[in-house]
């Protein structure tokens, strides 16, 4: 693991470090909003996003979008980890070409215990993510398929006093990648098989670990949200 840019091209560099001190764009487009119950899954398209229904997990804000979730953990088996987040409605390789993936999140309401899920590159619901950002106290930490992690993850920085948490990915189609944590860029290197993976960005209401099974809420906001993909050499997201 290294820390540092200096492995990027300059424009990428321009962009990313652009990016990671830019205030907060939310433009969900290329997303789907899943709602993921214990025996249930719901997805909207982002286009298709409007005035929710009294009981719907979702809130329209001015610039961005209220989300929650129970953050509880299942007890029946079989049962999904309920969630509500953004999902890029198409997946793509790491080893395809280069991404740009950047969400600022706001969390209004921390669950009793557990962690909060900032952001993900995951494959599919029930698959352990190649890359996973959490809460850990006032601690941002990476876990993941990247080289020389520790079992406790990689701290990427801190949950500012506001408690919102801007995260920007920039990978490259060598494995290489960049996250930036409120401002703070480390520098990793995927392992071969993550960037084999065909994974999706998500990020949103989601509380896992410690949790318990008593009801218990996670709400979150989304004042920033984007994803920018480069021409990928495969038909994955042709």
């Amino acid at each position: 693991m290294k820390k540092g840019l200096f492995l990027f091209p300059a424009c990428a560099l321009a962009s990313f470090v652009a990016a990671a001190h830019a205030a907060p764009v939310f433009d969900p487009t290329g997303f789907d909003l899943r709602e993921t119950k214990a025996f249930s899954m719901s997805v909207l398209p982002a286009t298709a996003l409007g005035q929710p229904k009294a009981d719907a997990p979702y809130r329209l804000t001015p610039g961005g979008i209220a989300l929650s979730s129970e953050a509880r953990k299942p007890t029946a088996y079989h049962a999904r980890q309920p969630r509500t987040e953004f999902s890029e409605s198409r997946p793509w390789r790491v080893a395809d070409a280069e991404a740009m993936l950047d969400a600022t999140i706001h969390i209004d309401r921390f669950p009793k215990s557990g962690n909060v899920v900032l952001a993900e590159l995951t494959a599919d619901e029930d698959a352990t993510p190649i890359l996973r950002i959490l809460v850990d106290g006032d601690r941002l930490v990476l876990h993941g398929q990247v080289d020389n992690a520790p079992e406790n993850g990689v701290v990427l920085g801190t949950l500012d006093d506001t408690h919102t948490a801007h995260i920007v990915l920039h990978t490259r189609p060598d494995g290489m990648m960049t996250v930036a944590a409120n401002g703070t860029p480390s520098t990793f290197r995927l392992s071969p098989q993550a960037m084999a993976i065909p994974v999706m960005f998500r990020t949103g209401a989601h509380a896992i670990n410690d949790i318990g099974t008593t009801p218990d809420q996670i709400a979150v906001t989304l004042t920033g949200l984007s994803v920018h993909h480069g021409a990928a050499q495969s038909g994955l997201r042709s």
